[in-house]
């Protein structure tokens, strides 16, 4: 039997992964054999991961997207397809605006910036995506989500309604284009020590707090959430689509 992992041969783009989990995503992809494209809004982010990564020994082609730019998330599947051939799974994993505060306390110009930022910019890449990856016979689509999407959280209740909004996408993308060969599926982490939840982890006493409410008794590591992904991005997972994964040390169990 072949590995199913294996991605030898074909080519995946990660967005928003110039650090963190999605410089993990990109280590991993590149691990089991994809040609692996990293992209960010910014072009010295992108040189600087590049060059990380070559110093590593993995080379990985790089592209420019500025989500809050509209047309240029909206032309990224075809400026993809045209620099580097068929893509044959995108991880949109690039983040949005993330207000923290109670549903009362967060202000219409936050909710509004939140879902532009997480969902409509991460859709329109989508979009851009979907027809050209059905006409090369298919592939797959991976969202990262959050645990926030599907636990209320007093702190990051438009946060959460943004990750969960991308879960329905998911969904919808999966019915949509199943029988043109495409999956859709989320991964859904929970606490995970990056720069970017460092407000949750950043004094001992948060992250004792954060790992108690776990079942393995511990925040992920970033390395950690790459599995789910290269399950959902490679023939692994031929046979899910249009599911939430929870990658959260039981975090949803106890």
């Amino acid at each position: 039997m072949t590995n199913p992992f294996d991605m030898t041969g074909r080519t995946a783009l990660v967005t928003g992964s110039t650090a963190g989990m999605g410089l993990e995503i990109a280590r991993g992809l590149h691990a089991v054999g994809a040609r692996t494209i990293i992209s960010s809004n910014d072009v010295d982010d992108v040189a600087t991961a590049q060059k990380a990564l070559a110093a590593e020994g993995i080379e990985v082609e790089g592209i420019v997207c500025d989500l809050r730019d509209a047309e240029s998330a909206r032309s990224l599947g075809e400026r993809a397809r045209s620099r580097f051939g068929r893509i044959d799974a995108l991880v949109a994993h690039a983040g949005g605006h993330t207000p923290t505060g109670t549903l009362i306390e967060t202000s219409e110009d936050d909710v509004a910036l939140a879902f532009q930022s997480t969902v409509f910019h991460n859709l329109l890449i989508i979009q851009g995506f979907l027809p050209d990856m059905a006409e090369d016979g298919g592939g797959s689509v991976v969202l990262t989500t959050s645990i926030a999407s599907v636990r209320a959280n007093q702190m990051l209740g438009v946060y959460g309604a943004t990750k969960a909004a991308l879960g329905s996408i998911v969904r919808n993308v999966a019915a949509e284009w199943g029988e043109k060969g495409i999956r859709a599926n989320a991964v859904a982490p929970a606490t995970v020590r990056t720069k970017f939840s460092e407000v949750l982890w950043s004094d001992t006493s948060r992250e004792h707090a954060a790992a108690g409410r776990t079942a393995l008794g511990r925040i992920a590591e970033a390395h950690e959430v790459v599995g789910a992904v290269l399950l959902f991005a490679s023939s692994a997972g031929s046979y899910i689509t249009g599911q939430t994964l929870l990658v959260d040390g039981g975090r949803s169990i106890i």
